[in-house]
């Protein structure tokens, strides 16, 4: 694969001007991307509503995402495409993804048996009145394992190998459906890279 040019377009999903759009040469023939850096919404030229491509999408990806899916013409025109919210990784960073806004209900009762209050805590996501999830982008990173603490985290996929990085979700930072850039620049996705030693 190879690329053959990028630029900014306007954005299908929320028209913003911060579009990414890239072309690649493939063995199939030419395919172009976009990612919206305000939304975080992505789509590509195999994502037409009748593509194999979309139905295997599809059967591999979590449910919110599929409920978030928008169909839209691509920048420039051309056959209606599926864009779904965008999920990154980058494992000695941290991730990205979308996350839906819950509320949490928490009942107490009296165990009249133990003579103890008792509470339970509840909770779901938040839709408007179309069914509608109301959603955001989560920021959790990377934090450095180091080695004497390793064998805490095997590699599944690599039996006897240990991960170098985990993901800290104890301090993970929320933003908007259209703050997608704010939460990308929180993770580092604009940085260059750099080498932890150890």
């Amino acid at each position: 694969m190879k690329q053959l040019g990028d630029k900014l377009v306007n954005s299908p999903v929320c028209d913003s001007n911060a579009c990414y759009e890239s072309e690649f040469k493939t063995a199939d023939g030419p395919i172009k991307t976009w990612l919206c850096m305000t939304s975080g919404y992505t789509s590509n030229t195999t994502m037409t509503l009748d593509s194999e491509g979309l139905k295997q999408t599809l059967e591999f990806t979590a449910d919110l995402i599929k409920d978030l899916r928008q169909d839209h013409v691509p920048p420039g025109g051309g056959e209606k495409l599926a864009w779904f919210p965008t999920a990154i990784t980058m494992p000695n960073k941290g991730m990205i993804f979308p996350e839906p806004i819950k509320k949490t209900k928490v009942t107490k009762s009296f165990n009249i048996d133990s003579g103890e209050e008792e509470s339970e805590q509840k909770s779901t996501v938040v839709k408007d009145d179309d069914g509608n999830i109301f959603w955001g982008w989560t920021v959790v990173k990377a934090v450095f394992i180091p080695k004497d603490e390793r064998e805490k985290y095997p590699d599944p996929t690599n039996p006897g190998k240990f991960y170098k990085y985990r993901m800290d979700m104890k301090n993970l930072k929320r933003f908007g459906k259209l703050e997608f850039m704010d939460a990308a620049e929180e993770l580092g996705m604009f940085e260059k890279d750099f080498k932890h030693e150890n």
